[in-house]
């Protein structure tokens, strides 16, 4: 078993880990990552209806299911020519998007006339989402330290016809400077990644503890921050595209302990690990959800939903 894991590149650090974690379904998660994802997309209704889009797409050819947890979202299973050539896509009219990062905008749950942030928000693709599901409404103050990136989300913005989002060339560790308190937070926290091994198959060898350890440093301090400036009752949806539990499950147990909070239930993706490497969680975690490759055909995913109480 750590054998296929070594062949399939994995550092010894990483596959120990994962067999410790998963047993023997540890590599059905590794061979899946080494398959590409179903390319996927979201309607964006800002521009066009659901069905008036999905039309002009079977027209020219493509055929796709509906991702279940979203109503806009879909996966090609044909795809005669690239669909990011197509005058639907060059019009604004969808985005492609992974399917699992189209959950956590979902899980918020923006209404339009809320005052929202975007703690981590290039390259826009949950911004623009979390616009579309505010109707336009509302604010949303997105925070990016990329500036390279900031420009290409502004470029997405702009396209899809998204003008309730201000833009901040800033680390979100300084949201507190805007004097804002906010109804609903989005962090998809900076990570490891290592559930996007698909697109980025050099992390199974280049990541390191130390890795780890700094991105869940990185993940706490965004979290403090954001449950900072959210309001009582506020909803605060936590995500990453790591597979490790010291930036899933630990993270939140120490949200739990730490912070005023309450966790709301999820209904996608499986229950987090609840005794992750013999380590005994509260039995709130169960209400997070992770997505694998091999059982959602998405990246390895992570999400959480937080009200501060």
């Amino acid at each position: 078993m750590l054998e296929k894991l070594f062949s399939l590149g994995y550092s010894k650090t990483f596959a120990e880990r994962y067999y410790e974690l998963w047993g023997e379904r540890a590599l059905a998660i590794a061979e899946a990552m080494e398959k590409p994802l179903p390319r996927c997309f979201r309607v964006n209704t800002l521009r066009a209806e659901v069905s008036k889009v999905t039309k002009l797409l079977n027209k020219k050819g493509f055929q796709f299911k509906r991702v279940p947890w979203t109503r806009e979202g879909f996966c090609l299973t044909r795809e005669p020519f690239s669909i990011a050539s197509t005058p639907e896509y060059l019009g604004g009219l969808l985005y492609i998007q992974e399917a699992s990062s189209m959950y956590p905008p979902v899980a918020l749950e923006p209404k339009s006339g809320e005052i929202l942030a975007d703690m981590a928000a290039a390259p826009g693709g949950k911004t623009s989402y979390i616009a579309q599901l505010m109707r336009n409404g509302g604010i949303i103050y997105a925070f990016d330290v990329g500036e390279e990136r900031l420009k290409e989300t502004r470029l997405n913005l702009s396209r899809l016809g998204v003008t309730n989002t201000v833009l901040f060339h800033k680390s979100s560790l300084h949201i507190d400077e805007l004097g804002v308190k906010f109804d609903k937070i989005l962090l998809d926290a900076p990570c490891t990644g290592s559930g996007t091994i698909h697109k980025n198959p050099e992390r199974k060898a280049s990541r390191t503890m130390e890795d780890i350890k700094f991105c869940q440093s990185l993940q706490m301090k965004l979290l403090e921050k954001g449950l900072s400036v959210l309001k009582k009752g506020g909803i605060l949806v936590y995500s990453t595209c790591s597979l490790e539990p010291e930036e899933n499950e630990f993270v939140i147990q120490w949200v739990l302990d730490n912070f005023d909070v309450e966790l709301l239930p999820l209904r996608y993706g499986e229950p987090a690990l609840m005794k992750p490497f013999g380590i005994e969680l509260s039995e709130e975690i169960a209400k997070v959800r992770r997505f694998y490759p091999d059982k959602h055909g998405t990246s390895g995913f992570f999400v959480a939903k937080i009200r501060k109480l």
